[in-house]
């Protein structure tokens, strides 16, 4: 099955994985990936105007929930000149609050202030 073809419920369950690694801490070796993390965001986006009107009822409260969980894992990024934001895609313009891995390393400019580096155990 091609990404395209996965069911809502599917595509809301790896937003879900995504947000929940999130929230846990972004890992840096991965920081100039940071958009690619967001996929299942964006095929949600793509998708939903794509659903019955009945389909969006179900399953707005459970996109919403873990929208909501995104935010409070993200700040805004600071720097309006690399906003990378586009058709109302506001998640790509967010940053993650708590990182992992090599500390020192460099991140994207926008991410100001930095991000919480946590200390591996």
């Amino acid at each position: 099955m091609e990404d395209d073809d996965m069911p809502v419920n599917t595509v809301l369950s790896h937003w879900r994985l995504t947000v929940q690694s999130i929230e846990a801490g972004s890992d840096l070796q991965w920081v100039f990936e940071w958009g690619n993390q967001l996929h299942h965001r964006d095929q949600l986006h793509t998708m939903w105007p794509l659903l019955s009107e009945q389909e969006q009822t179900r399953w707005q409260p459970v996109l919403s929930r873990w929208d909501e969980r995104f935010r409070a894992a993200t700040a805004p990024m600071q720097n309006p000149d690399t906003s990378v934001r586009q058709n109302g895609r506001w998640w790509q313009d967010r940053y993650p609050l708590r990182v992992t891995g090599e500390s020192g390393q460099e991140l994207p400019l926008p991410w100001s202030p930095p991000p919480t580096h946590l200390d591996a155990d």
